[in-house]
């Protein structure tokens, strides 16, 4: 049965590198695409674009890792679940640096984690994900198009996922020494079990989908503003909340740490090119303090 459940993830891997590919217009991109082992167990499949025309950087992983030991990072605030048979978890991340500064950042996952009995079939299970957007000069129009598109998806399921989920994504992309949110949310959960397996997979697929119609509405309509110096030094130096996001707080990175996973997949999130400044000019602040607007601020639909 993991061999079906993996389908679905290497086939949302598959849209989202067609849709990143057809994007990417320079032919002097490097474009790279690794299948890979792991000794511990299970593998996957990364891909990645860099210094492109549209990109920066982008990556788009799938893992199917198999263990002993499930990595304190996957419970989140679960119980404690034993694992004594041995665990399977598969997802997808996507991440996206674009080079314009009016594009923002975005970040998708989808995860499923197995525990698995002595016939090593699937005894209990859990899932999670969402998405998340991180704008350098933010639109309202294009954020509340971001939540409402999620809202429209997720109350096809239940009423309350978009309420509950857009609040996790609030509370868990939030930088506690920065005291600031990493960008203008979208929706995130953890633990889920609250439908069956089949109707879980069925949400994750379309979740998948919907990251990358909404991303992909908002990237074709700012990809060809002009921008200036000012402007992409900026985005550059607010590249350093995402970096510091994902190395200090970060579960999906400390999963991959403790799963022993391979570095350059789980590192591939972080942002080609960045930029940390000791004191910050008066451009910058001015940029910024109109971006803290948007992203200090809860933009649920």
């Amino acid at each position: 049965m993991t061999k079906d459940l993996e389908q679905i993830f290497t086939n949302s891997q598959k849209k989202v590198i067609d849709a990143f590919s057809k994007i990417e217009s320079s032919k002097k991109a490097k474009i790279t695409f690794d299948k890979w082992k792991r000794p511990e167990g299970g593998g996957g499949q990364t891909f990645v674009i860099e210094s492109g025309a549209f990109f920066d950087n982008c990556a788009v992983n799938f893992s199917s890792i198999s263990g002993k030991k499930l990595p304190k990072a996957a419970l989140g605030n679960a119980l404690v679940k034993s694992s004594n048979n041995g665990y399977r978890a598969m997802g997808l991340s996507v991440i996206s640096h674009p080079k314009n500064p009016f594009v923002p950042s975005s970040h998708l996952n989808i995860r499923l984690f197995c525990i698995l009995d002595k016939n090593k079939n699937i005894k209990e299970w859990w899932a999670g994900g969402g998405y998340d957007l991180t704008p350098y000069i933010s639109f309202r129009s294009d954020n509340v198009k971001w939540h409402k598109d999620a809202r429209a998806l997720l109350d096809s399921y239940h009423k309350n996922f978009y309420k509950n989920f857009s609040k996790n994504c609030n509370e868990y992309f939030y930088i506690p020494h920065r005291k600031e949110r990493r960008g203008v949310g979208g929706i995130f959960f953890d633990n889920f079990t609250k439908m069956d397996l089949n109707k879980t997979i069925d949400m994750l697929s379309n979740i998948a989908d919907q990251y990358l119609s909404s991303y992909l509405h908002i990237a074709n309509k700012r990809k060809k503003t002009q921008f200036t110096k000012e402007q992409k030094d900026f985005q550059l130096l607010r590249r350093g909340r995402y970096a510091e996001f994902n190395l200090v707080n970060d579960r999906g990175t400390a999963f991959g740490l403790q799963s022993n996973g391979r570095i350059q997949s789980i590192l591939a999130s972080l942002p080609k090119d960045v930029q940390w400044s000791y004191k910050k000019d008066p451009s910058y602040i001015k940029m910024e303090k109109q971006l803290l607007k948007h992203i200090n601020r809860d933009w649920n639909v």
